[in-house]
């Protein structure tokens, strides 16, 4: 078992040699049998994440810093990405352990969320199911489509809606989220359709893990208060509602999403960046941070300083995000992300484990405040060890 012999060292041999084992030992339980979890794909999918973060690596500093990542996975549960953009490869033991991340991020929103059952990730994760649960909070259709099959609710939804936003069903991180018009298909529907239901494919076929199954959605209008911010994205407000200790709903560090350089999509990861929002007042209160490391204190193209902006409705989003939460009681933890519309708050879709982006913001880890605020602490020594996928290591 890997805990009998994987421990915290910061002697870069020693980690290199647990992560080879690791490498040749790790297994995870999938479809009722039970698979090596270090494949060729999965190796290669690793070095993709590190070449994407450092283009500049060479083969030797790749396979050190995988070796470096892989152990740190099974240790403290973190992404490659987190490694890069919370600086995690740069820092030891102690400071680690400060951070909410990855895998141990889910095993604190997967206590929150028990009462929601043994679907909670699903009913969270799949866009149309969540819609249809909180239909009046979206304010906008939205209609799936699986195959061709569904060509006739397609087409109606095409009549009403020449353009439109396409999102795999229960992918995250902007993946395949983009803005399409029917005149970019001759207005053929049998033509768009079919094109958007390859798109489905070509990402299973990236990911096979998830469902090729394509979400339609209404353009949200947003309101020109947040708007004047990048118009040509929707600047939302990740509001990550917590359920505390004291049984109340807490809106925890929020952040407000916004686009850059005629950017659709709002996203540090890609091409937007985050700022973090006080949850009292719903005034900015630092700048623009993208994944990458840029910093921006005012907005290159709408020339808006970022620190300091209001956030309009601040009262009313609180009060929207506790409707919410009043609507799917059986849920303690979901990041939501907010659109302010004309006619009020929005949802644009849920997130079961919401990330910690203000830890990039502001530099350091709130586990221990998060702990505070729930009551509540994880007592193993390894995130995997409560994990029927890999407990059996």
């Amino acid at each position: 078992m890997f805990k009998d012999w994987l421990k915290i060292t910061e002697d870069p041999a020693e980690i290199k040699e647990m992560a080879k084992r690791i490498v040749s030992e790790a297994t995870i339980y999938t479809g009722g049998i039970i698979k090596k979890f270090y494949t060729p794909l999965m190796i290669s999918k690793l070095d993709a994440s590190i070449m994407e973060y450092a283009p500049a690596t060479t083969e030797q500093e790749k396979e050190e810093l995988r070796l470096r990542f892989i152990y740190d996975y099974w240790v403290y549960g973190c992404t490659v990405e987190e490694e890069f953009y919370l600086h995690l490869k740069d820092k030891n033991d102690a400071e680690k352990r400060e951070y909410l991340i990855g895998q141990m991020r889910s095993i604190y929103a997967r206590h929150l969320n028990q009462n929601a059952g043994p679907e909670w990730v699903e009913k969270m994760q799949d866009k149309y199911r969540l819609y249809q649960l909180l239909r009046p909070y979206y304010k906008r259709d939205v209609i799936e489509i699986r195959s061709m099959d569904d060509f006739d609710i397609f087409a109606d939804f095409v009549r009403k809606h020449k353009e439109f936003v396409v999102k795999p069903s229960n992918f995250c991180f902007g993946i395949g989220v983009h803005k399409v018009s029917m005149d970019d298909y001759g207005n053929d529907c049998k033509n768009a359709m079919q094109s958007i239901l390859s798109e489905g494919d070509a990402i299973h076929e990236k990911h096979p893990t998830r469902m090729s199954k394509m979400v339609l959605e209404e353009i949200i209008p947003q309101d020109e208060a947040l708007s004047v911010l990048h118009p040509h994205s929707v600047n939302a407000i990740r509001a990550t509602a917590v359920r505390g200790k004291d049984g109340r709903i807490h809106i925890y560090h929020p952040w407000i999403k916004v686009g850059l350089g005629g950017a659709f999509v709002a996203s540090a990861a890609l091409t937007g960046f985050d700022a973090e929002i006080d949850p009292d007042t719903g005034i900015v209160i630092t700048d623009g941070y993208q994944e990458n490391g840029s910093v921006y204190k005012v907005h290159p193209d709408s020339g808006i300083q970022i620190k300091g902006f209001q956030i309009p409705k601040w009262d009313e989003l609180i009060q929207f995000v506790n409707e919410i939460m009043d609507a799917l009681p059986e849920y303690g933890y979901v990041g939501w992300d907010l659109v302010l519309t004309p006619d009020g708050w929005c949802v644009m879709e849920g997130n079961h484990t919401g990330q910690f982006v203000f830890q990039m913001i502001n530099g350091r880890g709130y586990k221990k405040d998060f702990e505070d605020l729930i009551g509540w602490k994880y007592d193993k020594d390894f995130w995997w060890q409560d994990n029927g996928k890999f407990m059996h290591n």
